[in-house]
Order: C-alpha cells, then sequence, then structure tokens
C-alpha cells in the first residue's frame, strides 16, 4: 500500500483552516446585522423609535429615540431625554429582563437598571434598581430610586415570542455622554419577592454590554474585540488538538504492522503529533491568556481540563526521547504506557472541544462541522478495527491448518 512518507500538513492544515474561517466569516456576518424583528416594529407601545439594532447576545433587541431637553434639569444644563424600547425572552417562566446604563464602564456594577418580570399569574412589573458591587457579594437586589430621571414605564409580554419588553423614557444626566452610552443588558430565571436571582453563567451573559453611539447606531464592545481571538483559539484547537493528533494516533495503530504495513507510518505518525502539538499549544496559549484577562468570570472545568490535555500531551512529546530501544524489557511498559495515555488524551480533547463550542455558543455548524470530523475520524477507526480483527481472524486460522 502506496502512502505518502510524511503527514499531509500544509495541504490538510491549509484545507481544515480555511474551512472553519470561512464558517466564521459567514456567521460573522449573519451576527453584525442591525435589522430588528418584524414584530418588533409591531408593538412599541406607543413609542417615537426611530433606531433598532439586535444586540450581540440572548436573543435581544434595542430600541431608541432621543432629543435634548435644555430646561428639564435645574441651573439649565442640557441633558437628553431617550425613550428606550427594550425587548429580550426572559429565562424562564417566571424570569426577569433587564436594561440599564452605566456612566463609567461597560459593566454590571454601577449600572442604572430597568428590571421587567412576570408572575406566573401573569401579573407584571418593571421596577428601578441600582446595581451595586455589594451585589456580587451577596447582597439582596431589592428596587431603589436612581439618579436617572424615568418616566413612562410600561412593560408588556408577547406570547407569540415570548419575549418581554420593557419601555420607558429617561433624562440623563450631564455625565452621560449619548455619542459613547455604556448600556447594559441580561436575562435571568427567577425573581423572589421583586428581587431579581442571579443571572446564567454562559459567556453570553457576560459579553451583554456595550458602548453605544445613539446617533449613528455604531457600538463597540468586549464580545466584538474578542471574537476573533476566541475564533483563533477554537480553530487551532480543532485543528491541532481534535484533528491531527487522532490522524496521528489512526497511522500509528494501523499501519505499522498489522493489518497494513507500511513503511513510512512513523514519519507520518511523528510529523502529525508535532504538528497537531504545535498548533494545538498557540490554542492553548491564546485560551490560557483569555481566562487570565476575565476579570468577571472563569470557566474552570474547561480550563482545567485544557491545562491537563498540554500536560499529558507534553509528556507523550517527551516520552519520545526516553523510549526503549526494540527488544529491551521495558520497551513493553513504555509502550502501554503512550497508547493508555494517547488514548486518554484523545478522549479528554473531544470532550473539551464540545465544552468549549457550549461556551462560546456560535452557529450551529460549528459543533455539526467538528461533530462531522469526529464521526469521520470514528467511522475510519471502526472500518480499520474491523478489518483488523477479520484478518487477524483469517491469519489465525490459516496457521492452524496442517
Amino acid at each position: 500500500m502506496q502512502l505518502p512518507s510524511h503527514c499531509p500538513n500544509t495541504n490538510f492544515i491549509f484545507f481544515i483552516l480555511s474551512l472553519l474561517i470561512s464558517i466564521n466569516l459567514c456567521a460573522e456576518t449573519e451576527s453584525t446585522s442591525t435589522s430588528c424583528n418584524e414584530g418588533y416594529f409591531l408593538s412599541k407601545m406607543g413609542r417615537n423609535i426611530t433606531h433598532c439594532k439586535k444586540l450581540g447576545t440572548l436573543g435581544a433587541e434595542f430600541g431608541w429615540n432621543y432629543h435634548y431637553n435644555d430646561h428639564h434639569l435645574p441651573n439649565n444644563r442640557s441633558s437628553a431625554v431617550v425613550d428606550i424600547f427594550f425587548s429580550a425572552p426572559p429565562a424562564g417562566a417566571t424570569g426577569w429582563v433587564a436594561w440599564g446604563v452605566n456612566p463609567r464602564s461597560r459593566h454590571m456594577a454601577g449600572t442604572r437598571a430597568l428590571i421587567g418580570f412576570k408572575h406566573l399569574d401573569g401579573s407584571m412589573y418593571l421596577k428601578t434598581y441600582n446595581i451595586t458591587r455589594d451585589i456580587k457579594r451577596g447582597c439582596k437586589l431589592l428596587p431603589s430610586a436612581i439618579e436617572v430621571i424615568v418616566n413612562e414605564m410600561d412593560i408588556e409580554y408577547l406570547a407569540e415570542s415570548g419575549y418581554l419588553t420593557i419601555s420607558a423614557t429617561l433624562t440623563l444626566p450631564q455625565e452621560y455622554n449619548i455619542l459613547k452610552l455604556n448600556h447594559v443588558w441580561q436575562v435571568g430565571s427567577l425573581v423572589t419577592d421583586f428581587m431579581p436571582q442571579m443571572h446564567g453563567d454562559t459567556l453570553e451573559n457576560f459579553d451583554s454590554a456595550e458602548t453605544i453611539d445613539l446617533s449613528s447606531g455604531k457600538s463597540t464592545s468586549v464580545r466584538h474585540r474578542l471574537h476573533y481571538i476566541r475564533t483563533a483559539h477554537g480553530v487551532l484547537s480543532i485543528v491541532g488538538w481534535g484533528t491531527l493528533l487522532p490522524i496521528g494516533a489512526i497511522t500509528a495503530r494501523y499501519f505499522r504492522e498489522f493489518p497494513v504495513k507500511f513503511w513510512g507510518w512513523y514519519p507520518l505518525h511523528v510529523s502529525c503529533q508535532i504538528s497537531g502539538y504545535l498548533i494545538g499549544t498557540t490554542g492553548w496559549v491564546i485560551g490560557i491568556w483569555l481566562g487570565s484577562s476575565s476579570r468577571y468570570y472563569n470557566f474552570t472545568t474547561h480550563r482545567v481540563f485544557g491545562i491537563i490535555i498540554f500536560t499529558f500531551s507534553t509528556l507523550q512529546a517527551l516520552a519520545t526521547f526516553v523510549r526503549p530501544k526494540s527488544g529491551d524489557e521495558y520497551r513493553r511498559y513504555w509502550n502501554i504506557y503512550h497508547h493508555l495515555l494517547g488514548y486518554t488524551l484523545i478522549a479528554l480533547i473531544t470532550i473539551n472541544i464540545f465544552k468549549g463550542t457550549n461556551i462560546l455558543r456560535p452557529d450551529k455548524i460549528w459543533k455539526w462541522t467538528y461533530l462531522g470530523l469526529v464521526s469521520a475520524l470514528v467511522l475510519v477507526a471502526i472500518g480499520l478495527e474491523v478489518f483488523t480483527w477479520i484478518k487477524f481472524v483469517k491469519c489465525r486460522r490459516l496457521n492452524r491448518r496442517p
């Protein structure tokens, strides 16, 4: 059987990277769309909404209109009056939705928020809340007055879409700049005695903030800034850990001696493993940086799995330098160690990549693409394993004949 004597690194890696990057660009094009759903325009609660956009997370949509009011505040200080209309699906039947502004940063702490919720009996409430740092320390989040003047608050539940929509007219103090307005949104699953309980801990929950220019609708966010870095982490991990390492393992398992003896199996195996290790390690370093740079959240299980994967793969690489020679009495034990650690590593990699996709929650095509890669590798391995046993049984029968 004639196979190339080296791993098809350049062409194969280029193909996988191109495929995943193309998927990412398609997903990015869709995510940057700012048009609101048609149903959004049909229910504006009588508001004069002139702008609207789909927000980047939690299925939320935001509409607004603004004008300046020079006489509302004392001493004729100029203030902005903003009509807002916010809509999002709560995380549960008795869940809540929130929208607010933060005069200093794109974080939940310091936000002056409007939080609306619907009880099981159908009654709905919309209250103002001051989100302080003490809330993160476990203090109760209760309705309170905020320095932003809020009028004409209203809340509505859209049964056909499952969305809660809140609207209000805000008079923003002078410290708020409508050309660089930090606004934050969130959803949760439970409210107890007017106290919204903790929201989910997904990346979408932590990324639900941006700085928006109300005059143009353009915005910047942490999610947008980190999007390509997170994508690079995912792509490199899938190509390095999730594709090349399993291919190298399949090569060593089925093309070394039996069922197919291929003279170039070792350089093929080694080059795939080295390429996979280098590419995967690059993705791992990016992941460690992403985890270290996030002050407000940490995905511990994914991080621990990543560290274990890097450690195991490094041990596998170092083990090649202490491999006993063929015929050495310790070679058998080295082979057992090498094989067991390798198969364990592949299992951990597969689990952790799926954990990563659950954290990022990209378009479904990402998960289906990786699932397709895994399925193809598994089917190839199963096919070769069946072929191995069939050939083994036949050879054994032939050897038993007199």
